[in-house]
């Protein structure tokens, strides 16, 4: 450890992180757990070379769990680094004086990240060889694995592509099982099911954590592109299967909750244990499962059901990132003034006429129109001057009163807007139209299935989706009136509880239950 100063070494952190000497004692530590030191390493001055070598122990454990000696460390690191950042590169990082493995390892070691013992000398030339063995210890090794694979959460999502589909398929399968009291096959379908919502449900935190992130603060090019990825892989695996299974999910659960009792539970988690379990063992085992049971009924059942909700939270941040991305597009990918310039727009656009819309734009930038004044110079020399060196003049009243008829030159003729305006006038009344013919021809379809429809256009398109969303949103009955109060629809499940609808328009697809659509003028 030759790059240590001795006085490094009055410290626990050997002088590599931020000193606290001059801040006062912390009472709570007195009374409460305190300051680990375990992920000192992840902070230190020399945070790449401890990832690295924490990064090649803990790949060790995969292939042998009695550590690994200095030299074989020493191997690890140097064919790792020449893997991140090639031959060349590596032989200027391993060569610099800054790095000291043993250094390094005792640093570890003494944060206790690392712990390390000396293998038994049986030879003389034991005596003469290093015989040091290091291993991470297991908070070090749950901390190391959790940091690495918080950089993987999308490509462990990849593999929950059907997770809502798994877990109703499973749960039917554990519903039959326990109906037909074979508790030991109801015992295999429902650890599947633990282990797939398990999963899912920490693709969805690591999917909420992203987008809290990336719409927090200043938007900028790489957290819209983060966002678009993350919208695209939960459409692609999640999407349409939470809006198709949610509904079966939450029936099984309500048909099979009152057949759950404590018995049933106990019978059912004996059928995945030795018949030797311990009653220790079988009731904590079976209030784990029940708190999954609790926990698939908040993901699935009711109106604020976690899946759903995580849906909803998805689709409502579509508006705010097509707007940042408009933003950033207008100002070059630098985000400018936007909520006043919005407000400015919106005032402009609320204007009467073009000329007040002008006054308004002429306020908000103090760009007023000069005033050019002919006045008579003291002296001859004073016309060669320019206006920023002369001396100021005085204005009379007469000037005051008259000033508007001696202005010099034209004024420039500003931009007329009225066309643009008469079109956009127009394009709302075509929208109406076709609105107004999209309600019509749903009107004719009231009374069938989804699956008999034929394609839709764009406006019959979009206005059945306003309509799905305010019937699901009506909960239990699937009856609602529009939020305009002119009609009244209705959806009701399908008699096979497995049929589906693919509705095509010509912006895509909408995959969802066969409902029978009712839509009737509200009284």
């Amino acid at each position: 450890m030759a790059d240590e100063s001795p006085d490094e070494f009055l410290r626990a952190d050997g002088g590599e992180l931020p000193a606290d000497e001059h801040e006062p004692v912390d009472a709570w530590a007195g009374a409460l757990p305190g300051k680990v030191m375990v992920p000192a390493y992840l902070a230190a001055r020399f945070a790449a070379q401890y990832r690295v070598i924490v990064d090649v122990l803990l790949d060790a454990q995969d292939d042998s769990l009695t550590g690994m000696s200095f030299d074989e460390v020493d191997r690890a690191v140097r064919h790792r680094v020449v893997g991140l950042v090639g031959e060349r590169s590596a032989e200027r990082l391993l060569g610099d004086a800054a790095f000291n493995l043993e250094a390094r390892l005792g640093r570890l070691v003494q944060w206790g990240v690392l712990t390390r013992w000396q293998e038994p000398a049986r030879t003389g030339d034991d005596f003469l060889r290093r015989r040091d063995r290091y291993q991470l210890t297991p908070l070090a090794a749950r901390l190391h694995a959790f940091w690495r694979d918080a950089d993987d959460a999308e490509e462990e999502s990849g593999d929950l592509t059907l997770a809502p589909r798994a877990i109703h398929d499973r749960l039917a399968a554990f519903t039959d099982a326990v109906r037909q009291k074979r508790y030991p096959a109801a015992a295999g379908e429902f650890q599947q099911v633990i282990a797939v919502h398990h999963g899912m449900a920490r693709a969805a935190r690591a999917w909420q954590r992203a987008l809290a992130h990336n719409l927090s603060g200043v938007p900028d090019e790489a957290k819209q592109e983060l966002v678009w990825r993350t919208l695209q892989s939960y459409v692609a695996m999640w999407g349409e299967q939470v809006d198709v299974h949610s509904p079966r999910i939450a029936s099984l659960i309500e048909q099979l909750a009152p057949r759950l009792t404590e018995g049933v539970w106990r019978a059912c988690v004996r059928g995945a244990l030795a018949e030797d379990a311990s009653d220790d063992m079988v009731r904590s085992q079976t209030a784990r499962w029940q708190n999954v049971w609790r926990a698939l009924e908040v993901w699935f059942r009711g109106p604020q059901a976690q899946a759903k909700r995580l849906r909803r939270q998805l689709r409502d941040i579509i508006g705010p990132w097509a707007r940042n991305t408009q933003i950033l597009m207008d100002a070059g990918g630098t985000v400018t003034r936007s909520a006043e310039l919005i407000e400015l727009a919106t005032a402009i656009e609320n204007a009467p006429d073009d000329e007040a819309a002008w006054r308004v734009w002429d306020t908000a930038l103090g760009a007023f129109p000069p005033r050019h004044l002919l006045l008579l110079s003291d002296a001859a020399d004073d016309g060669t001057q320019s206006w920023a060196a002369a001396p100021p003049a005085p204005v009379t009243a007469r000037y005051r009163e008259h000033g508007n008829r001696t202005l010099v030159g034209r004024r420039p003729r500003r931009a007329d807007y009225s066309a643009g305006r008469e079109a956009a006038r127009r394009a709302r009344l075509s929208d109406l139209a076709e609105r107004s013919e999209a309600e019509s021809t749903l009107r004719q379809r009231s009374g069938t299935f989804l699956s008999e429809w034929p394609e839709l256009s764009r406006a019959e398109f979009d206005l059945l989706l306003d309509l799905l969303g305010t019937a699901h949103r009506a909960g239990t009955g699937g009856e609602a009136i529009t939020d305009d109060g002119r009609w009244r629809v209705c959806i009701r499940e399908p008699q096979d509880p497995g049929a589906i609808a693919t509705l095509r328009g010509r912006d895509g697809r909408l995959v969802t239950v066969d409902w029978h659509f009712e839509l009737e003028p509200a009284e």
